[in-house]
């Protein structure tokens, strides 16, 4: 069953008119009719079972029928600090965190940052991440919708991040001895911080700023991964030790 977003509170037996979006892909791609269901989800972390009553056009009105808790939650909370790349491994690095489990994703302007943006394209590559967001929990089964966060510098970033108790910080680093694998601990943390940087890597200054704030430098292997492969390595295998990969 197709599942969609839905920008407002949603109520069982309630009639609702679909979101713009979700009522044009039924009536033009899916060619839904009247009776047929779907799912909402509206970052509640629940989903609602909805039945169609009314189609006009690609206007969309559906009758809840059902409110279930969602479980496709990670219970372990990793928050990505991406350096800012090209456009459409940006994208992809969103998308597939989120379909991972990633719990809320930070982009960061570095020395060695290919894009230079104005304040105004910043605000339109945020509303274009948080739709990519929208899309990858439809598609991965999830509830909550993670926050892209606002484009900021890497040292506004850090300087003002408390560290909390019981709390991991990871950043990836190719270049050090120090293994992800061998950096286990036996309890399972309150939340992971994971830095990733960007094409040309961290400077050196950047790398001891990142560390000075209590980042652990880790290395996954042998090999350097591109700025678009790392976070994605690094997020499955974060889940597989301490998540809910089996």
């Amino acid at each position: 069953m197709r599942r969609f977003y839905h920008s407002t509170t949603l109520r069982l037996n309630e009639i609702v008119r679909l979101d713009d979006f979700a009522a044009r892909h039924l009536v033009q791609v899916l060619r839904a009719k009247l009776d047929d269901k779907a799912i909402l989800f509206n970052g509640d972390g629940h989903d609602y079972k909805v039945q169609i009553k009314s189609i006009d056009r690609n206007d969309v009105s559906v009758k809840v029928l059902e409110k279930n808790k969602n479980s496709s939650e990670s219970p372990l909370k990793i928050q990505l600090y991406q350096a800012l790349s090209t456009n459409e491994k940006m994208d992809w690095v969103i998308q597939k965190a989120i379909e991972l489990g990633v719990h809320s994703i930070t982009p960061i302007l570095t020395q060695r940052s290919l894009i230079k943006l104005t304040d105004d394209k910043r605000n339109k590559k945020n509303q274009h991440w948080q739709q990519i967001a929208l899309s990858a929990c439809e598609q991965s089964g999830r509830s909550i919708i993670p926050k892209v966060n606002d484009i900021i510098s890497l040292e506004t970033c850090f300087t003002s991040m408390a560290l909390k108790v019981g709390e991991l910080r990871y950043l990836l680093n190719p270049y050090v001895k120090n293994s992800l694998k061998a950096n286990k601990i036996d309890a399972a943390p309150d939340g992971i911080k994971l830095v990733i940087g960007p094409e040309g890597g961290f400077t050196e200054n950047e790398v001891s700023f990142i560390e000075s704030h209590d980042f652990k430098s880790v290395m996954l292997g042998p090999r350097i991964l591109r700025t678009e492969t790392a976070p994605i390595a690094s997020i499955a295998i974060l889940q597989s030790i301490y998540g809910d990969f089996v």
